[in-house]
């Protein structure tokens, strides 16, 4: 296996920071077969050494082998660990392909039911996660949503896989726009909406701008010296969010209309296939050809654009509201604010249509991340690999275990302030460093997520973009208007059947429409009939079957 990875790496396959990935060879895993009911007495023996291989997050090529976190988990639970190293989703596509699925993974991109039609992948008995993983169970007992995403719906005795939890994809408004407010004021820009001081040079607006105020704002960056510096040397928007569907997002509600399903006219649409989505095209070809956009954005380089902001050429980005904590102190805003002190930062819910609302998506449950079981297995490394999972993503009822999972080495990395409740870091460690994150990814418990994600900047302005607090933004967040959470149809298959050759046409579509390549209006029946062509249909058919999101949730978490 580890051969194998180091042919991968030798073949340049790592090309980009998509889904890491991590793998190793022992015992009892490897080949896809019949899912393994078992094949122990469903016991673990304590006394054994068991020898697990995982693949997760973060266990990129300068994963260090052996690291903190890990000889922690591996002395805290009688284990030996082999964690190789991958850093995209080709890889751990090969990995899959090759028969070499580890023990266990975590993953974000291989749906269930594309791992049970492969049998790469066993199920969890229940009454064993209700045993080995009591912590975790504690918080799908507190959010039943979760047992339907996860348990197989033919026989709820089992789950066909775990899911992992974090609160900030809804307990926080993520999305967010950033402008340079120093450049605004410069400019003497009415924005149209009330603007709060929050911190020092920190600005929120207390609701979207509107789509005509933001082209006007747009020109002016590009046209109207904003940095005073007597030449023509800024730019207008550039892209920069980690998650592609933050950028799209942010800009799709300019048009009314949100990134994943939406509800059009009854029917469920995908937002590519949407009139507004025509005129988000058409909107952005008019921008694209005024030169009000950075000609790089169609690219969605998050690190050419973090370098025209940081560089002060730029003077409009979008990121999440969670980049004001220090997890992001590799992009804007904290990279321009740290570089610049003169630089002040605006942030806004978003762009909204004339006369419109803010409209941004939200995740119906907490549920994060994917964990899958080889088929392999048999009951008694299940159980201590069942351990694993709830030792990594809850600690221990020692709290420095939890806080080491992210930070790093008690007193060398991070220390408790006077209250003992809240770890302050001495060290900023990158993620993956000394092994955080990569085993503990998608267990940000509440406790957690205050840790990393509510720092004293990010809470500055939390009566925006806080439930806690009572979020003013928090209203324009709206669940998909429908989604298959328990694989209930062939929705996820068919999906994961075409969606390669799908993004690609609708890529490329948008890259002409934007550039001016094409003229929307006369191509866009022939673009809906090759979506229809390559299976877009037949599709979201699937979900017709199904009802709104809403009124599966209401019913399922009123039992």
């Amino acid at each position: 296996m580890r051969k194998h990875i180091k042919r991968v790496l030798a073949a340049g396959l790592w090309v980009s920071l998509v889904l890491s990935g991590c793998s190793g060879d022992s015992g009892g895993s490897g080949s896809s077969g019949e899912s393994q009911k078992g094949g122990s007495s469903g016991e673990e023996d304590p006394e054994k050494t068991y020898d697990i291989t995982y693949t997760g997050q973060w266990c990129y090529a300068d994963y260090e082998d052996g690291s903190y976190v890990e000889r922690m988990i591996e002395d805290a639970l009688n284990i030996n660990l082999t964690v190789e190293k991958a850093e995209t989703s080709d890889t751990v596509d090969l990995l899959l392909a090759s028969g070499e699925m580890p023990d266990c993974m975590w993953t974000e991109v291989k749906t269930p039911s594309w791992m049970r039609e492969q049998e790469l992948i066993r199920t969890i008995p229940r009454e064993m996660a209700e045993k080995y993983c009591p912590r975790l169970m504690e918080h799908y007992d507190q959010y039943p949503l979760l047992y339907k995403q996860t348990l197989n719906p033919e026989n709820e005795d089992e789950f066909i896989y775990l899911t992992g939890l974090t609160f900030q994809f809804v307990d926080y408004y993520l999305p967010g726009d950033f402008y340079r407010y120093d450049w605004i004021e410069n400019l003497g820009i009415d924005l149209g909406v009330n603007v709060e001081q929050v911190s020092d040079r920190l600005y929120v607006a207390d609701d979207g701008i509107e789509l005509s105020k933001f082209m006007e704002i747009m020109d002016a960056f590009v046209n109207k010296d904003p940095n005073g510096t007597g030449k023509n040397d800024t730019i207008g928007a550039v892209g920069g969010a980690t998650n592609p569907n933050i950028a799209q997002g942010a800009f799709f509600s300019a048009y009314g209309f949100n990134t994943g399903i939406n509800n059009q006219k009854g029917r469920a649409e995908q937002y590519y296939a949407m009139e507004k989505y025509k005129d988000f095209l058409k909107g952005f070809q008019e921008l694209y050809g005024k030169n009000l956009l950075d000609p790089e954005i169609i690219n969605n380089d998050r690190n050419v654009a973090w370098d025209k902001v940081n560089t002060g050429v730029a003077g409009y980005w979008i990121t999440s509201t969670n980049a004001l904590n220090s997890w992001a102190s590799d992009r804007p805003p904290l990279t321009i604010m740290e570089r610049d002190p003169n630089a002040k930062i605006l942030m806004t819910p978003g762009i909204k249509p004339d006369g419109g609302e803010v409209s941004a998506t939200v995740n119906p449950s907490p549920a994060y991340g994917k964990f899958y079981v080889n088929a392999n297995v048999d009951d008694g490394k299940l159980a201590r690999i069942l351990q694993f999972v709830d030792y990594t993503l809850f600690g221990s009822d020692n709290t420095d275990v939890t806080a080491a999972m992210f930070m790093g080495e008690k007193d060398v990395d991070w220390k408790w302030d006077e209250s003992g409740e809240t770890p302050v870091k001495i060290n900023v460690l990158k993620s993956g460093e000394k092994g955080t994150w990569s085993f503990s990814q998608f267990g940000q418990t509440k406790k957690v997520t205050g840790w990393i994600g509510e720092e004293p900047l990010f809470k500055a302005g939390s009566k925006y973009w806080s439930e806690s607090d009572d979020g003013v933004w928090m209203k324009w967040q709206h669940r998909p208007y429908k989604e298959d959470l328990a694989g209930e149809t062939d929705y996820e298959i068919i999906k994961q059947e075409i969606n390669s050759d799908l993004e690609a046409y609708v890529s490329n579509y948008r890259t002409q429409a934007v550039l001016g390549q094409i003229n929307v209006d006369a191509t866009w029946d022939s673009y809906l009939a090759e979506l229809d062509r390559l299976g877009y249909n037949r599709m979201m058919d699937e979900l017709e079957k199904l009802k709104p999101l809403e009124e599966i949730i209401e019913e399922f978490e009123g039992k």
